[in-house]
């Protein structure tokens, strides 16, 4: 496994195949400065090169899991000069929707845990995450337009997470809604009362485990294609994937152990690791 990445605003734990991934800006309510997005996409990118990490956990130190954009930081980037084809907004802005696009493609299944403030890019978070667990008492929101800003690299994910219409509404509301209302958007597929959601947490998680990691890989890669294919197309892909996976030490393993009537044990091996 390759060594993590240095992070001062991301508090990175490993373990038993699992990264706990935690926005670690507690006295900013884990506001997102440009040190903690490079962090980010630095992070993303070491996930990609380890299959050996079967689930990454998305959560914030201090009770909060992310406010959005540092918007001291922000406000003093506007007033930097625009030279030549250098314009330092945009290129933050562009390289945060670069990382946000990665993350949703890896290969690992992802989870964010959200307590506390979750508002522009933590909402975003919320959204890219493969699941979202979120405490009753937690606050949520794209408020950017009340800021006189977009929410443009988070919308997209918004969109396809909750819908066109109800994505309208929130963003050019600026509405800001409770846990309840998250899950009754489908922000988040599980509502847990605050003391309770470090047990619904591990209950989650134990539930991706049993999974095999490729497979889980695999319906990802073919859940994420769905739209931007053609039908004849998307048919041959999630068939590839389906024989590669059938045919592959984890496939074989897997459905042994239903005929043998036990648990699987899922490895990462060579032959998962191929395509």
């Amino acid at each position: 496994m390759h060594e993590l990445p240095e992070c001062e605003f991301l508090k990175l734990e490993v373990a038993e195949g699992r990264l706990n991934l935690w926005f670690n800006r507690p006295d900013q309510r884990n506001a997102i400065n440009s040190q903690m997005g490079a962090e980010f996409a630095a992070v993303v990118d070491w996930l990609e090169a380890t299959p050996d990490v079967r689930v990454v956990v998305l959560r914030g130190v201090g009770g909060h899991f992310c406010a959005g954009g540092d918007i001291k930081e922000r406000r003093n980037m506007a007033e930097d000069v625009v030279i030549k084809d250098s314009d330092p907004i945009m290129e933050r802005n562009q390289a945060a929707g670069m990382a946000f696009l990665k993350f949703e493609h890896l290969p690992q299944t992802t989870i964010a845990v959200v307590e506390g403030s979750a508002f522009g890019g933590g909402m975003g978070y919320a959204c890219l995450a493969d699941i979202t667990i979120v405490a009753e008492g937690a606050r949520m929101g794209m408020p950017e337009t009340t800021l006189g800003v977009a929410p443009a690299q988070i919308a997209p994910y918004v969109v396809k997470r909750i819908g066109l219409t109800r994505a309208r509404q929130l963003a050019l509301t600026g509405e800001r809604f409770d846990g309840a209302k998250a899950y009754e958007y489908g922000i988040a597929q599980y509502l847990s009362a605050d003391a309770d959601i470090d047990a619904m947490l591990e209950d989650v998680v134990a539930r991706v485990l049993r999974c095999g990691p490729m497979a889980n890989a695999a319906t990802k890669a073919i859940m994420l294609k769905v739209g931007s294919l053609p039908e004849e197309e998307m048919v041959r892909f999630s068939a590839a994937k389906f024989s590669e996976l059938n045919r592959g030490g984890e496939g074989k393993e897997g459905q042994t152990a239903f005929a043998e009537k036990r648990k699987p044990s899922w490895q990462i091996t060579d032959n998962n690791k191929k395509g």
